[in-house]
């Protein structure tokens, strides 16, 4: 089994194998950007929250994925062509293709309600004195706090979940089309490995990592993001849920464990993972560096107060 799947992995995730092998993984970061209410919320529960992406800020980005699909398949016959070929070499079903666009296309609405992420966001050393001034505005709302985690644990966990950390590619129509084709290639390079494999379980791998690709693709406009998302369904392994109102908005959101040393179950270790705490600009800066301080202290979390710091990004004075 373990042979197969990095058959499928090295085949059908060509550009994120790439990301993996460009990174640094000892010292890239990412940062987790939230209001601070509920970044506290987060560390007495040590869970992670994971959101339907029909409640993000930008949920319509993944209509944005779905829509440059369309365009690249059903623009270019012989796209469609090399795909139908594929499909009959594979064993598929003739109507895979098809099927599979009808149901994106008729189910959009099914597929964000029950999709759940969470959004980091790279984190370079230079911003560890203040967090990114686009970020704050677009998520801190009144007091901000990011989290900085280590890429490590969260790539590979010691206690693993069923879920997905990708890179999100900025792309428009023309970058999602040589994207389509390079996938393309890489099957068609990768044919007799692939038939190794059972063709069900090779069809449900490629349904599932073209599914997570339209939750990971974004217009460039926002590449200064340099975002990843943590992808969760709910048909997956089981995590825990909660019912909660965010912005006035009751929701369902799941919850990625951030465990103790003392912690039984899959997860992260909160101690290995967290990296610090950037407490966003704010009127009450001092208040809210104490209560993060105290919050994990009470976790067990080793050098707490060194782990937490003030963004240093002036605080604007209000109208």
């Amino acid at each position: 089994m373990g042979n197969s799947i990095h058959i499928l992995n090295q085949v059908f995730r060509p550009f994120y194998q790439e990301r993996l092998q460009q990174m640094d993984l000892h010292d890239t970061r990412f940062a987790y950007y939230t209001s601070a209410s509920t970044a506290l919320n987060i560390l007495r529960g040590k869970k992670l929250w994971m959101r339907a992406a029909a409640c993000m800020n930008d949920y319509k980005e993944i209509d944005y994925g779905i829509q440059l699909l369309n365009q690249s398949i059903y623009t270019s016959e012989t796209r469609r062509q090399r795909i139908h070929h594929l499909v009959d070499e594979l064993g598929w079903p003739p109507t895979f293709l098809s099927d599979l666009l009808g149901d994106l296309n008729r189910n959009e609405t099914e597929l964000i309600t029950h999709t759940y992420l969470a959004c980091l966001s790279e984190h370079p050393v230079e911003e560890d004195q203040r967090g990114r001034l686009s970020m704050w505005r677009a998520y801190g709302r009144k007091t901000g706090v990011a989290f900085v985690l280590k890429a490590r644990p969260l790539l590979n966990p010691s206690r693993p979940l069923s879920l997905s950390l990708l890179p999100v590619e900025y792309l428009d129509e023309d970058g999602f089309s040589i994207a389509i084709d390079r996938l393309i290639e890489s099957v068609e390079d990768n044919l007799d490995e692939l038939r190794t494999i059972k063709a069900k379980s090779v069809m449900k791998y490629f349904t599932n990592i073209l599914l997570y690709s339209l939750f990971s693709v974004k217009h460039p406009g926002f590449i200064e993001e340099r975002e990843w998302r943590i992808i969760y369904q709910e048909h997956a392994h089981k995590l825990d849920y909660d019912l909660v109102v965010v912005d006035s908005v009751p929701q369902i959101i799941y919850k990625l464990p951030m465990l103790g040393a003392n912690d039984k179950g899959r997860g992260v270790l909160l101690n290995d993972v967290l990296d610090s705490i950037i407490i966003g600009p704010t009127e009450y800066g001092n208040v809210v560096y104490a209560a993060f301080v105290k919050a994990l202290k009470e976790l067990g979390i080793k050098n707490a107060s060194g782990r937490v710091f003030m963004s240093n990004i002036p605080l604007r004075d209000r109208p």
